[in-house]
């Protein structure tokens, strides 16, 4: 491999990234690394919003895999930050393939995790001739009773939780929401805001959703969705207030000149894809570069802003099960964690009613959260059965 950016968290690692032009004033930040002659696996992050994690890549070997990870539209490096316009479902499946012909890609296993279940079904429903196979944690088959559960339903389970989410509604707009709907309706307006009591709001719905991954011990905040350095920070997000679509329209951002060597023939001589001009180090410590008025990461404000976003505008979408018969011969891993209360474990076992070749596993003791031990062996385990099912069934070009 040519030498490129290197990443300095848990496993050390040559990177090559670089930004994509999708279309609409959109751009999205993509890298990779890994072995061009092996299999390659793309990774789809959650939220929607939630950005990428280098550290989604230690499942997969980098001598046996090529990874591809990427920021969604209006998260991460990804630009303009927080746009809502041209921002659905549709867009995010198509940029997917967009991506993999600007890296000169032929085929490519999906690892999606929660929403990444989503999109990742939702992609290769769409492109199934695309596609080696599926590795999937979390199961998010984006159903009304799915959001139902997750913004009202789980009250349930987690009533302290969900009274300290409606309570910091209630300090953001003074009315407190009576129902799900309200939900959504209140939270719209201080969230597209990004001024100091719409990152409050964010940094509160993200706080809700992480009160209910994890069986065992998380971090203060939610793991680390990539590096601090580069990516938007709560001031860049307030300065960018008008990226979304309740605020006034903003101009589209381009691409950073080329530094860094993109992964292929086609990248090189691609004038829709451009190196990024930063050196980078991504690490697993967090995003919570800001202000002095604000200790709010960047990736709450775009995980909260996009979830509701999306749930109130793009959700839910064609129901996914009736298209897996299109997949269906091609080899899925599903991991689930038995206690997870962001997306229930019903939802894994549908898919796997739908998808009767793929292997279900549901881990005890563990939850929605991708590092709970149960949940990250698991998925250790399944990308090498992957890896060997692609191989043996001569799935790869």
């Amino acid at each position: 491999m040519e030498d490129g950016k290197h990443d300095q968290g848990v496993i050390s690692r040559t990177f090559r990234d670089g930004m994509l032009e999708v279309g609409d004033g959109h751009s999205i930040y993509w890298r990779s690394h890994g072995n061009p002659a092996a299999p390659t696996v793309v990774i789809l992050h959650g939220g929607p919003g939630g950005a990428l994690n280098p550290r989604w890549a230690d499942f997969f070997d980098p001598a046996k895999w090529q990874v591809v990870m990427f920021d969604q539209r209006g998260c991460g490096k990804s630009t303009p930050f927080g746009e809502l316009r041209h921002n659905g479902l549709a867009e995010l499946v198509d940029d997917i393939e967009k991506l993999r012909i600007a890296l000169g890609i032929d085929r490519w296993a999906v690892f999606g995790g929660s929403w990444g279940t989503t999109l990742g079904l939702a992609y290769g429903i769409r492109y199934p001739e695309r596609c080696l196979g599926f590795l999937l944690r979390g199961i998010f088959l984006a159903r009304q009773q799915d959001i139902d559960w997750f913004l009202w339903d789980v009250r349930r389970v987690f009533p302290d939780a969900h009274q300290r989410f409606l309570d910091a509604i209630e300090q953001a707009v003074g009315r407190r929401p009576a129902n799900l709907r309200e939900v959504l309706d209140l939270t719209e307006a201080p969230l597209a805001r990004f001024d100091t009591n719409g990152q409050r709001l964010a940094q509160a719905w993200t706080r809700y959703e992480h009160s209910l991954s994890s069986v065992g011990p998380m971090p203060a905040e939610p793991p680390a969705s990539g590096t601090s350095e580069g990516r938007p920070s709560a001031s860049s997000a307030s300065s960018a207030s008008s990226a979304s679509s309740a605020s006034s329209a903003s101009s589209p951002s381009s691409p950073s000149s080329a530094s860094a060597t993109p992964s292929s023939p086609r990248a090189a001589s691609d004038p829709a894809i451009a190196g990024t001009s930063a050196v980078a180090s991504d690490v697993t410590t967090g995003d919570t570069a800001s202000p002095s008025s604000s200790n709010v990461p960047a990736s709450a404000i775009s995980m909260a802003l996009l979830e509701r976003h999306y749930m109130a505008n793009e959700l839910p979408p064609a129901p996914l099960l009736m298209g897996i018969h299109r997949i269906a011969h091609l080899p899925c891993y599903i991991v689930h964690g038995r206690f997870d209360m962001v997306c229930p474990a019903d939802q894994a076992q549908a898919l796997a009613d739908a998808w009767t070749s793929a292997r279900l596993s549901i881990v005890n003791a563990s939850g929605h959260w991708t590092f709970e031990p149960g949940i990250a062996a698991t998925l250790r385990r399944d990308a090498g059965r992957l890896l060997t099912d692609i191989r043996t069934q001569g799935l790869q070009a």
